[in-house]
């Protein structure tokens, strides 16, 4: 009998197994802060994708709760794949061409849409017979990024709502993010229908956030879990949001398999597939690290990973920790370069060309970008579309940092046959070389630039904050910071809650900088700041500067005099001219307004010093400063050349 039950039971594990066929488990612990968020928008989605057809026929169960005091009687949708169905949406606007592509003669299978064929309730009633597409920000009728579902049954306060939906999304050729490629490469981003937030505005008034898909703009949306399965061809390799639980063949579709993705805590989900991508793993900090590489880019591997596993040490001591259990890092091929660039819960897109040599850092400091976003778009999510500062200018000013720690401050960004340049530098020169510094104001919805969107909502941001961390010291900056991420994670704070706890964490520190007085200047007006030396008269024995710009803001002026002597005195931030007046018998050597260079703001440090001494030796310090910057400059003109 014992032999007979290990015979069975030998049979047994081998059925089971044949059943299987290549099932795989992914290490991706998906038992993580299950209970982070409120969890308002959850989805159960089952993925049919025809390659051949570029389409997905997909199932979603959406259990969706009112954390609200209203009475709902409709459900808004983002519908993004429709903003590529035609020329007439807002997002393209008629535009005859989109970066590099011919619109005018784009082939009709070559758009893309997303409809929704069913949403249908608990109690049978099948809402989409009374859909309709609004545009409540430009009234575009063509434009079908908003969907409106009326209800048959209301949602109360703290109610939730089930619907079993059914919808197509077909992919466009990519003009930019999602879409298509050559030789079945596909990235589904922004491809389900996803509800829209409730949620109280600035004012406290309680509404509908849903902004139509617009240049300018991202995303936002409500935090919940995501159980995603993927049916399609075997010959793809497949990555996404979360945690792969599980893949392999369909034993009963030849050619066929089915992945698995469960992820909690999240704003979005997306997945690519392409069958020429080979996969790279690691484990870091007990981070899942999977990396998705394009043949032509498999040199660049091990600098993706290493950018990855510097961003994990870097925002880990200075922010907070890091709340997922993996990073899904994506190399798009060349042939569909406009794929890349960007940041999804869990899953970065990176981009790089052959050759990149290795000091030239464009790939790591995209990827550490993109990496960072995991904080501050997908962890704290505040409103990509309305204040697109807070996710893109914090993500610079650390982008800088950990590039700076890593690389130097004075060549992470490029060092070649002594030609350098830093990240940190770079970010001030896309700032200050602006044509008009004051082209606009940094706190404003994205829709409304009409040029200097990066300049101003990633360079300028991140300088002020490094200005900031100057004014008030690392440590208190890392405080404040570290502060806020613990407070509001998955909350999307807005505005005011920074400006709360900035101030709330300076105060403790018995740190009197006033914190409202500098942001309203940097967020909400187009002032710009540039110190300058006027003259230096040793007659009349007076100093005379001016400040250009209306930013105000203290700053200290050293003054250096033959005999040895040396004095700091202080600009008061309100007074344009700044005028003192020294000792006759005291000559005076040198003036430097800004001496540590804590106004990064400043258009133009060059100017902010005055020598009638330049051999000196006290004044060594201070030129070699500026010959920094000015080398810098010089450097950063001569390889865009």
């Amino acid at each position: 009998m014992t032999n007979i039950k290990w015979v069975n039971n030998i049979l047994l594990i081998f059925i089971a197994l044949v059943a299987l066929e290549s099932i795989t488990y992914a290490q991706c612990d998906t038992e993580y802060n299950k209970s982070l968020s409120h969890k308002i928008a959850n989805y159960n989605i089952v993925v049919n994708l025809d390659h051949e057809a570029k389409l997905a026929s997909c199932t979603q169960k959406l259990r969706w709760k009112n954390t609200s005091p209203d009475t709902l009687r409709e459900l808004r949708f983002y519908m993004y794949m429709n903003a590529f169905k035609d020329r007439k949406s807002t997002y393209l606007s008629n535009r005859n061409s989109m970066f590099r592509q011919n619109l005018l003669t784009r082939k009709e299978e070559e758009w893309g849409y997303i409809k929704i064929t069913k949403a249908v309730d608990i109690e049978g009633n099948n809402l989409v017979e009374n859909q309709k597409y609004i545009q409540p920000n430009d009234g575009n009728a063509f434009d079908q990024s908003i969907l409106l579902i009326p209800l048959v049954k209301p949602i109360l306060p703290n109610e939730e709502i089930e619907l079993d939906m059914a919808f197509d999304v077909k992919l466009p050729r990519t003009l930019v993010r999602s879409g298509y490629g050559p030789r079945d490469f596909f990235l589904f981003v922004h491809w389900f229908p996803q509800v829209c937030v409730y949620e109280q505005n600035k004012e406290s008034k309680w509404g509908w956030n849903s902004h139509q898909f617009m240049q300018g703009t991202e995303f936002f949306a409500d935090f919940g879990d995501y159980n995603v399965t993927i049916n399609a061809s075997d010959h793809l390799v497949i990555g996404g949001s979360g945690c792969r639980i599980s893949s392999g063949n369909i034993p009963s579709k030849t050619g066929m398999q089915q992945v698995r993705f469960e992820a909690h805590d999240l704003i979005d989900f997306g997945w690519v597939a392409y069958p020429e991508y080979e996969t790279y793993t690691s484990t870091y900090n007990d981070i899942d690290i999977e990396i998705l590489m394009t043949p032509e880019h498999c040199a660049f591997a091990d600098r993706y990973l290493e950018a990855v596993e510097h961003s994990i040490d870097y925002l880990e001591k200075y922010v907070g920790p890091y709340p997922y259990p993996k990073i899904t890092v994506v190399d798009p091929p060349s042939h569909t370069y406009n794929s890349g660039f960007m940041e999804y819960p869990m899953m970065i897109t990176g981009a790089t060309v052959y050759g990149m040599p290795r000091n030239v850092r464009t790939v790591e400091s995209l990827i550490i970008h993109e990496f960072t976003h995991m904080y501050f778009m997908a962890t704290l999510a505040s409103n990509e579309k309305e204040e697109a500062w807070i996710d893109e200018g914090f993500v610079a000013y650390y982008e800088d940092r950990i590039l700076d720690h890593y690389h130097g401050d004075q060549s992470s960004y490029f060092d070649i046959l002594g030609v350098r340049s830093g990240n940190g530098q770079q970010s001030r020169n896309e700032y200050v070389g602006m044509g008009n510094p004051s082209l606009g104001t940094i706190a404003r919805p994205g829709w409304e630039f009409r040029g200097g969107f990066k300049p101003l909502i990633y360079a300028k941001t991140a300088t002020a904050l490094k200005t900031l961390e100057r004014l008030v010291g690392r440590e208190a900056m890392d405080d404040m910071v570290q502060t806020y991420f613990e407070a509001h994670k998955f909350t999307h704070p807005k505005e005011a809650d920074i400006r709360k706890i900035f101030k709330e964490v300076l105060l403790r520190r018995g740190n009197n900088f006033d914190m409202d007085k500098f942001l309203d200047q940097v967020l909400h007006t187009t002032h710009s700041i540039d110190f300058r030396v006027i003259d230096v008269n040793q007659e009349s024995s007076t100093i005379l500067a001016e400040r250009i710009g209306d930013f105000e803001i203290d700053t200290e002026v050293h003054i250096i005099f033959s005999n040895g002597s040396e004095e700091r005195v202080t600009w008061d931030g309100s007074d344009k001219k700044f005028n003192y007046t020294f000792k006759p018998e005291n000559k005076v050597v040198s003036v430097h307004i800004d001496p540590e260079q804590k106004i990064y703001l400043d258009l133009d440090l060059n100017n902010n010093s005055l020598t009638l001494d330049p051999n000196t030796k006290p004044l060594y310090k201070y030129a070699a400063k500026i010959g920094h910057w000015l080398q810098a400059v010089s450097q950063w003109t001569s390889f865009m050349m």
